[in-house]
């Protein structure tokens, strides 16, 4: 950690940590002994003058001000805090994280990876196997997007498949030669494994708009209405999922797809 901490503050931020104050970000849950061992670095190594170690998701209830009006800002809302191996879904009321109510789903941006790595498979659209999954990760990065109804979705791509499908040009690592493959229901049918599990994973049947539902019921009474209210996806989190919506804005929890 120490030698870490030391190649981000020197090579990259280019820093004197003595001269800055330092705000450090922790998933949900974090054990308070990780949070003593990292203030132990930044104090007694780096002699930092002050540190702030915040919780993901009151920072993105915080980074939703931007697009808000004043009256409207709030620290209390749902995050879903979704990473590249688990998704949290995290109640916080008044920039407090209500702890006991925090709930995770064991799917998240991996899950999408390999779901569009399989669909590309059964097509047979010709992909190098050794490139498979790099071009999985960037198509999800790149064209997908949540859809509020898949039935519709697929009779858009049918009627217009022009508009709606894309072309991925990928560089085989090997040989370096260029291949072209196209990207049509792949777009939304990777992302919808968070509101039908069942497409990727037997194991787990419960979708993401449960799970919401389920953390807010669990929440004490008078917060959650406005737990309801103001639901937001986590944009660090988001970092390895970069899926949005057809008209490319971000999506404020997926659009909650049955809530």
């Amino acid at each position: 950690m120490e030698r870490f901490m030391e190649q981000v503050i020197f090579k990259y931020l280019r820093a004197e940590p003595e001269d800055h104050y330092f705000l450090m970000t922790e998933p949900p849950l974090n054990t308070p002994e990780n949070r003593e061992y990292l203030a132990e670095i930044m104090f007694e190594s780096f002699n930092i003058p002050g540190l702030y170690i915040a919780v993901q998701a009151v920072l993105a209830l915080a980074a939703s001000w931007t697009s808000r009006q004043v009256g409207d800002r709030t620290l209390t809302g749902t995050v879903v805090d979704s990473g590249d191996g688990v998704t949290h879904v995290i109640p916080v009321a008044e920039g407090y994280v209500i702890g006991s109510c925090i709930k995770h789903i064991p799917i998240a941006g991996r899950d999408i990876t390999y779901f569009i790595q399989q669909l590309l498979r059964e097509r047979e659209v010709g992909i190098p196997p050794e490139q498979s999954l790099e071009t999985a990760k960037a198509i999800k990065e790149k064209y997908c997007y949540i859809c509020p109804d898949i039935v519709k979705e697929f009779t858009k791509y049918d009627m217009d498949p022009h508009k709606w499908i894309k072309q991925y040009t990928g560089i085989n690592a090997i040989n370096r030669d260029k291949f072209i493959i196209d990207v049509g229901y792949e777009r939304f049918l990777g992302p919808e494994i968070f509101f039908h599990p069942e497409f990727a994973s037997p194991d787990f049947m419960q979708s993401i708009s449960d799970v919401v539902d389920e953390v807010i019921q669990n929440c004490p009474i008078d917060v959650r209405r406005p737990l309801y209210k103001q639901s937001w996806p986590c944009e660090d989190a988001m970092k390895d999922d970069k899926v949005s919506s057809p008209s490319g804005s971000s999506p404020i929890l997926f659009k909650l797809k049955g809530l």
